[in-house]
Formats: C-alpha cells, sequence, structure tokens
C-alpha cells in the first residue's frame, strides 16, 4: 500500500509539472503586449495596414484609365493614428471588420463589387496594441467618407468623439445607398460625442498641426486630413479625392459614379491649388505603389 501511496504522489507531482511547463510555455508563445503608450510630445503620424482591394480591368476602367496606364491595378486600405501632445485622432478605419478577420485567421476576404474584392490579414485594433492604444483610448476619430472601404471599424470606436460632416452623416443613412454598410457603424447612429463640422477646415487640436479640410464630390460629406509634421512637412491625406496616381498626372476625370461628378472636380481643382499654395505634399491613400514604401506602424512619421 505504501508503494502504490508513493507512485500516486510521484505520479501527481509529474502531472503538476507538466501543467506547469505547458502554460509557462504557452504564456512565452503569446506576443507582448506594450505598454500604454504615453501622451506623444511631438506630432506623430502612424501608418497601418488595414488590407488590400484586387480590382478587375473593369474596375480599373471605371477611373477612366486602362490598366496599361495603371499598370499596379490593386489599392491599399491603410488607417492612419495621429498622436498629438493634446489627444489622439484615428483617420480611416478599414475595409473589413475586425470580427471578421479574427474569425478567419488566414485572412478574411470580402466582394465589395462584381469589380473589386477585398484582402485583409492584420486587425486593426492588434496594430494598436502593438503601440499601446486600445480603441477606447482615441481621443477622436474621423473617416473620409463611410463608404465600405474607409468606415469597417466604426463601431470600435463609438466611445470615442466623432468628427462629422452633416451631409455626410446624412448619406450613411440614406436608402438604397448601396456604397455604404450601415452594420458598420450602428454604434453612432444615436452617439452623444460627436463634433459637427459645418465650414471649410476644422483645427482638430486647436493648434493648426492636425487640419481636417472639405473636399465634397465623392460623397456628400468628403474630406482630406491635413497633418503639419515637424520632420516630414505638411501632409494630406487624400481619402478619395483620387484612387490611382495617374488620375491625377493625367488629368483624368472622377469616375461617373461619383455622388457628384462635377463637385468633385471643383474640390479637386481647389485641393490642387492648396497644396501648391501651402507645400503640401498629397499621400493618396489608394496609390498601392506609394503606401508600399511608407513606414508602417510601430514606426512612424513625425
Amino acid at each position: 500500500m505504501p508503494d502504490r501511496l508513493h507512485a500516486v504522489r510521484r505520479l501527481t507531482t509529474a502531472l503538476l509539472a507538466l501543467l506547469v511547463g505547458l502554460s509557462g510555455g504557452a504564456r512565452a508563445a503569446q506576443p507582448a503586449t506594450a505598454a500604454k503608450a504615453p501622451a506623444s510630445k511631438t506630432v506623430r503620424l502612424y501608418v497601418f495596414d488595414c488590407g488590400l482591394l484586387n480590382v478587375t480591368t473593369e474596375g480599373v476602367q471605371r477611373y477612366h484609365l486602362t490598366s496599361a496606364e495603371v499598370g499596379e491595378p490593386r489599392m491599399s486600405v491603410p488607417c492612419f493614428l495621429v498622436a498629438h501632445p493634446r489627444g489622439t485622432l484615428m483617420w480611416d478605419l478599414g475595409v473589413i471588420p475586425d470580427r471578421d478577420v479574427d474569425a478567419q485567421p488566414q485572412g478574411a476576404r470580402a466582394s465589395l463589387n462584381a469589380a473589386i474584392d477585398a484582402v485583409v490579414t492584420r486587425t486593426l485594433r492588434s496594430q494598436l496594441a502593438q503601440i499601446g492604444y486600445r480603441p477606447a483610448d482615441i481621443t477622436y476619430f474621423a473617416f473620409s467618407h463611410a463608404h465600405i472601404d474607409h468606415s469597417a471599424n466604426a463601431n470600435e470606436f463609438a466611445a470615442s468623439t466623432w468628427l462629422a460632416r452633416p451631409a455626410e452623416r446624412a448619406f450613411m443613412w440614406a436608402d438604397n445607398n448601396t456604397r455604404v454598410n450601415p452594420s458598420f457603424y450602428t454604434g453612432l447612429k444615436n452617439s452623444k460625442s460627436v463634433v459637427t463640422i459645418d465650414k471649410d477646415e476644422y483645427d482638430v487640436f486647436g493648434d493648426g498641426r492636425v487640419v481636417i479640410k472639405s473636399a465634397p464630390g465623392h460623397t456628400p460629406g468628403h474630406q482630406a486630413l491635413v497633418v503639419n509634421l515637424a520632420a516630414t512637412g505638411r501632409v494630406m491625406l487624400s481619402g478619395d479625392l483620387y484612387h490611382y496616381p495617374q488620375e491625377r498626372t493625367l488629368h483624368r476625370a472622377p469616375p461617373d459614379n461619383e455622388a457628384d461628378v462635377r463637385q468633385s472636380a471643383a474640390s479637386r481643382a481647389m485641393i490642387e491649388e492648396y497644396l501648391q499654395k501651402t507645400k503640401t505634399k498629397l499621400w493618396i491613400e489608394h496609390d498601392f505603389a506609394a503606401n508600399a514604401k511608407l513606414k508602417k506602424s510601430p514606426a512612424y512619421y513625425e
């Protein structure tokens, strides 16, 4: 009997050691979580990879271009974080919600329409966590416009203050609007944390370094973001003012399916004049080749 008792004790001890070792190994295998980010002492701009769009030849032609003129038909889908000494601003929120990306670890896919498919392999949430932020930590958020490929994670930021134009809010919940997905932003419809932007330029932090600028046409409340960085200089995040750089260099008319083609053309002319006058660089958000060269988070521009 004592021998059996000792044997049971030895087996129990061995099993406990094995379980402790396995749990320790599991913890070691998990990626380290970054400490909560301290308030930034400078203005920083982080670029996140929020996926890509595969575009067919027919899709390219919608922008009054040929495949030969474009060369690279794919479009990037970036998201951006501006870290400012007075708070943070998320700009553009991806094409497939994080919850769907989590459910498909090999990469989430979605069809936007007959000409464009989206692919996302990393969650926005995980990229924020890598630099010490949670969606709940973000002070403000805004998107250039509410189309599906710019608003997918809006519900994640429902606790933050939304910077929104009335025309875009009306567009978001308009009947029979196939270019949006209201399920992406159900948490915003009755939000009380909203700042209504009713003028051409809105100074987010009150010091002129982060400004939202009106550029309607692609959608009724389409807008661009200007960030004045100490080392990098002035940068404008274009939203969908252009999709391919060749639209700009070859002076092609806006796509026929803009909310207002004439207004979009007028916004392009106005923005080009603004860029020249203020010596601001334009970052075309969907420009796949240019986006591939940008530093991605956790690196940043300042």
